[in-house]
């Protein structure tokens, strides 16, 4: 009987140790995928329509300028991940997961708002 007490109180002990050596899953952030060329010129450029130009932003960010997201609370933040590959969602309500480094956030999984659903995006690389 102690040696079954002893073995689940040392199993206990090993998955509580096990828990904390995961790595972290990261922070979330929620805001509106932004082409940050635009937005620094212009920070009123929020969408996909710059100056008049429809899918500015989208084709900005295929060219692989660098994407940001802006949040609700009006913090930007650029986000390392491939441009080409979120393009498509320029203007676009995002989530992003990722760790921020040097003020950027590098994305480690991307999604877009469905509706009342996300919708993961597929990234090419890990950048």
């Amino acid at each position: 009987m102690k040696s079954r007490i002893g073995l689940l109180a040392a199993t206990a002990l090993l998955l509580v140790l096990m828990a904390d050596a995961r790595p972290a899953p990261g922070d979330l952030w929620i805001g509106t995928l932004v082409d940050a060329t635009c937005f620094f010129d212009n920070p009123a450029d929020t969408g996909n329509v710059h100056e008049g130009m429809e899918k500015c932003g989208e084709a900005c960010l295929r060219l692989g300028r660098p994407a940001g997201i802006l949040t609700a609370d009006k913090k930007f933040s650029i986000l390392i991940a491939p441009s080409p590959d979120i393009a498509k969602y320029a203007g676009q309500t995002i989530r992003v997961t990722g760790q921020m480094k040097n003020g950027m956030i590098q994305v480690t999984k991307f999604e877009v708002q469905q509706g009342k659903d996300w919708q993961a995006v597929r990234l090419s690389a890990i950048m």
